[in-house]
């Protein structure tokens, strides 16, 4: 997934980066609990020496790792995020002048 880092000098893409981070980051941690639930589910439940259990084992490898490289993109993103935005948050943006082409009657 390609993410592109926002302008440091607008203070709405500062706070839009910062917020969608945030929300990826708690998602990512309830995908986390849920998906090691399933994973603890299956290895608990499952009753069967044969090649059900091999394939759970490599299902459950393949999730293992896909859940170390989302964390692994995340947090990278993260710390080029904190890299790249300034500390303090820049001053506010003027509001631009909407100028309406409706004509009163």
């Amino acid at each position: 997934m390609r993410r592109s880092l926002p302008d440091p000098d607008s203070r709405v893409q500062v706070l839009r980066a910062r917020r969608k981070h945030t929300e990826q980051v708690l998602l990512m941690i309830v995908y986390t609990v849920v998906e090691l639930w399933a994973a603890v589910a299956v290895v608990v439940l499952l009753k069967d020496d044969g090649v059900l259990a091999v394939a759970a084992s490599v299902v459950l490898a393949g999730l293992l790792l896909a859940l170390w490289d989302s964390w692994r993109t995340l947090l990278k993103f993260g710390r080029a995020l904190r890299a790249w935005l300034p500390e303090e948050l820049p001053a506010e943006e003027p509001e631009p002048v909407r100028v309406s082409r409706l004509v009163r009657l």
